[in-house]
């Protein structure tokens, strides 16, 4: 009886240590920008833990390794329109990212934009120059 007593106890801290290590994440994706959080079971943040990131059709060759800030987020740049999985102690989670951001607006080549305005600037002296029609 006794040893059945100490075999239940060692269980229950044996799970109780087990539950204190697992880890939950949460991943969300911003565009091409993967990002997460990653917390004890109990809610308290898990800082300055390792996070690997692997593309979903091959989850055994990571293709970085972050590492969480001390508050438990991470944060990652990815490829557009592509499956990850995110891997941090032994809980896994899948995120697919968006569209990669448009391009920022480039003016055209300085002498295409000067030649337009000098196209322009012919309207209004075409105009002054014509004789009044009396």
């Amino acid at each position: 009886m006794f040893t059945r007593l100490v075999l239940v106890m060692l269980l229950l801290l044996s799970a109780a240590s087990v539950s204190a290590q697992e880890v939950r994440l949460d991943v969300l994706a911003d565009g091409v920008l993967v990002f997460g959080v990653v917390s004890h079971a109990d809610g308290s943040p898990a800082g300055n833990l390792p996070v690997q990131i692997a593309l979903n059709s091959n989850p055994q060759a990571p293709l970085a390794s972050v590492q969480t800030d001390a508050v438990g987020i991470f944060s990652w740049t990815g490829a557009a329109q592509t499956d990850y999985q995110v891997r941090a102690g032994d809980t896994t989670a899948r995120v697919t990212t968006g569209e990669a951001p448009p391009q920022p607006f480039q003016w055209p080549p300085i002498y295409i934009t000067l030649g337009a305005l000098l196209l322009l600037s012919l309207i209004p002296a075409r105009l002054l120059r014509r004789p009044e029609v009396r």
